[in-house]
Formats: C-alpha cells, sequence, structure tokens
C-alpha cells in the first residue's frame, strides 16, 4: 500500500508536464531542461522511498518513513 500511495503520488506530478513529453514525442518542441530535471528528480523521489519502504526492518520503520517531497514543491 506504501508503494502504490508514492507510485500514485509520482504519476500525480508527473502528469501535470506529461504535455511536454507529448509534445516531444509528436515532433514538437524538446522538453525544457528545467521540466526533463524535474521529471527525473519525481523518478528518483519515488524510487528512493519504495526502497526505503522494501529495506523497512519492521512496522516501526516503516510507520517512521516521511512521504513529504518539500524539494520538489510537494
Amino acid at each position: 500500500q506504501h508503494k502504490s500511495k508514492v507510485n500514485g503520488k509520482a504519476g500525480a506530478l508527473l502528469a501535470e508536464t506529461d504535455w511536454y513529453t507529448l509534445r516531444a514525442a509528436d515532433g514538437g518542441t524538446a522538453v525544457p531542461s528545467n521540466i526533463a530535471t524535474y521529471r527525473a528528480a519525481i523518478r528518483t523521489k519515488a524510487n528512493t522511498h519504495t526502497t526505503a519502504i522494501d529495506n523497512a526492518a519492521d512496522i516501526d520503520a516503516l510507520a517512521a518513513l516521511v512521504y513529504d517531497w518539500p524539494e520538489l514543491g510537494s
């Protein structure tokens, strides 16, 4: 459930800028570097969180995990 929550948040954040990648894929303007960097940071953060969930030693360690992403503006 925790990994699903993390991946859902990542998906929602990525959805906000999906149009840039669709535009680029359709042969339009390239994705601006700041948007590409932001999208990569979202994926990295989601991967970090899901790894931490997998590595939690017990329920207390899992409960202690924090899923806020202040460096991504959310």
